[in-house]
């Protein structure tokens, strides 16, 4: 590990010519205003390494495909480990502990999948993540219902693909948790694993490299079925979330799905490998909330330019940030549209804030602060 970021600081001090393309649209390498190379070479400080995304932006429009993100993702690790920030503070974040926000607000609320297929073997799998699972659960049940045509009773994963864990800089705890979803989805011998979350599809990617299991995303499962909602003229415009940005796989089958039903799409200035973060990447809301704010607006105004009636993601993270902001368009997921399943996000942040500010708001948050630490 140590030889690995050796590797990469030294080849970002040696190599980065302060060309300026990666600042553009960060706004954490716009206020340092120093290059990747001058950074490298002083070392990122706390503050920068958890003002950083970890949007991979900067390397995905770096000329010489440089790696900035890679020296706040570090300074994170070495931060927690040393102890310089209580990462503590931030246990209601970690998604390998019994108790989180997302959890809680299931219990709230009453939402659960106890009767769904959570355990017995089956071919097929579904993979929701746990925005999806918690914010959706309409969306979510729409789909499981979708795959049991083709195979009744798949398997329901309600586990987290860790990758939080590896963004807050605990990478111990973040193998363990994958070692967990690894068994799990071994043991229910099940051949292929649809994924709707952009996050936990690369994650899962991993996770199961060298075992003989197929990860598909939803809508390569769903288009097995078509999509039978029809919206001809409406026009959308599509946010490309961060995880895809490498590969495009859900962008390109989410517009590919989307014109499959009449709708128009019409494109940001900022798309594909460009595309700026919505201001949830590497937690940054938690951390940061004036840079993840900052993010978010400069999203939406890109929207906004492109008079789509809708705007459109396929993470439900990133729905959720932009719908809080009462933007002058429709917010919604790609599988609203697709499944002709309509849902209105903006009162989320309140129902949220709900459990916290009521007169259980105290001790609601201590069930969460003060739960057992790891499952």
């Amino acid at each position: 590990m140590k030889n690995e970021q050796e590797t990469f600081i030294n080849e970002i001090i040696e190599n980065c010519t302060d060309c300026g393309a990666c600042s553009k649209g960060c706004p954490i390498l716009t206020e340092i205003d120093e290059s990747p190379a001058v950074i490298a070479a002083r070392g990122a400080s706390l503050y920068e390494a958890f003002a950083c995304s970890l949007c991979y932006r900067c390397e995905a429009v770096c000329p010489l495909n440089l790696n900035p993100e890679q020296m706040f993702k570090q300074k994170r690790i070495q931060a927690v480990a040393d102890r310089e920030i209580e990462i503590d503070d931030y246990r209601y974040l970690l998604p390998d502990r019994q108790v989180t926000v997302n959890s809680f607000y299931r219990e709230y609320y009453g939402i659960n999948y106890d009767d769904l297929n959570l355990s017995s073997p089956a071919e097929i799998g579904f993979f929701p993540g746990c925005t999806l699972m918690t914010y959706s659960p309409q969306l979510t049940r729409k789909v499981y219902q979708i795959l049991s045509k083709e195979q009744p009773g798949p398997v329901f994963f309600t586990e987290c693909c860790g990758k939080p864990l590896y963004q807050i800089g605990l990478p111990a705890r973040g193998n363990k948790s994958r070692e967990k979803v690894r068994n799990k989805i071994i043991s229910s011998g099940i051949k292929c694993l649809v994924a709707a979350c952009p996050n936990c599809y690369y994650e899962l990617k991993q996770i199961m490299a060298g075992h003989d299991i197929k990860i598909i995303t939803v809508y390569e499962a769903l288009e097995k079925q078509g999509f039978t909602n029809h919206l001809p003229g409406v026009r959308c415009t599509i946010h490309d979330s961060c995880p895809d940005r490498f590969e495009g796989i859900f962008g390109m089958q989410v517009r590919q799905a989307l014109e499959s039903i009449g709708c128009q799409v019409v494109e940001m200035a900022n798309r594909s490998k460009r595309s700026i973060c919505c201001g949830s990447g590497g937690q940054l809301s938690h951390f940061q909330l004036d840079f993840a704010e900052q993010l978010v607006n400069k999203r939406l105004k890109e929207a906004e330019k492109t008079e789509a009636d809708t705007l459109v993601a396929y993470c439900l993270s990133c729905v959720l940030n932009f719908s809080r902001k009462s933007p002058g368009m429709k917010v919604r997921h790609a599988l609203n549209l697709l499944l002709g399943c309509d849902e209105d996000y903006g009162d989320l942040k309140n129902k949220a804030n709900e459990m916290f500010t009521g007169p259980d708001g105290a001790e609601n948050w201590s069930k969460i602060m003060d739960g057992p630490e790891e499952d």
